[in-house]
C-alpha cells in the first residue's frame, strides 16, 4: 500500500486518531499543522507538527514533528515517503520555516530508520530527566523521560 494523497488536515479528528494509535497514546496539547496520508479512501497515516518542545529553538524558523503514525498494513518505506511529502508541503505552504526537528526513542526500538532514509541528520541523544507532566491539567502526570535521538533536516 503506497500513499496516493497527502494533504493538510484542519480537524481535531486526525489528532485524536493519531493519539489513539500512537505508542505513547497521546498527542501534544498544541499543534500547528496536521497532515493526513490517504490510500484510496482509507486514512493510512498522519503527522503532527508544532512548536519545538525545547525553548532554545526559534518557533518562527523551526517546527517539530511531534507525532508520526502509519497503520501497520503499509509498504516498508511509506513513513519516509510520508516525511518527504510533508517536507514538500512545508516548503510550499510555510516558506519561513528553515528547519524541522524530530526525536526517535531507541529505548523501544525506534532507531530513526525513517529519518535516515529521508536524509535527516542525527544530532545526538537528549539527557534523561523527569518530564514536566503539567499536573495542573487533567490527565497529566510526571513521568520518566527516556533519552531520545534528536534529528534535524531542512524542509
Amino acid at each position: 500500500m503506497q500513499i496516493r494523497r497527502a494533504q493538510p488536515c484542519e480537524t481535531r479528528k486526525l489528532k485524536d486518531w493519531i493519539a489513539a494509535n500512537h505508542y505513547l497514546q497521546s498527542a501534544p496539547p498544541g499543534f500547528v499543522h496536521l497532515y493526513e496520508f490517504i490510500e484510496g479512501k482509507e486514512l493510512i497515516g498522519g503527522m503532527i507538527l508544532g512548536r519545538p518542545s525545547a525553548k532554545q529553538y526559534n518557533p518562527d524558523k523551526i517546527l517539530q514533528l511531534h507525532r508520526v503514525f502509519f497503520i501497520d498494513d503499509t509498504a516498508p518505506n511509506v513513513e519516509s515517503q510520508g516525511l518527504s511529502m510533508m517536507r514538500r508541503m512545508v516548503r510550499v505552504w510555510i516558506p519561513q520555516i528553515r528547519g524541522l526537528l524530530s526525536y526517535s526513542d531507541p529505548s523501544i526500538g525506534h532507531e530513526g530508520t525513517i529519518y535516515e532514509a529521508d536524509m535527516w541528520c542525527p544530532l545526538g541523544l537528549t539527557d534523561e530527566h523527569w518530564g514536566y507532566g503539567w499536573k495542573s491539567r487533567e490527565g497529566r502526570r510526571d513521568q520518566r523521560v527516556s533519552r531520545k535521538m534528536r534529528w534535524f533536516r531542512t524542509p
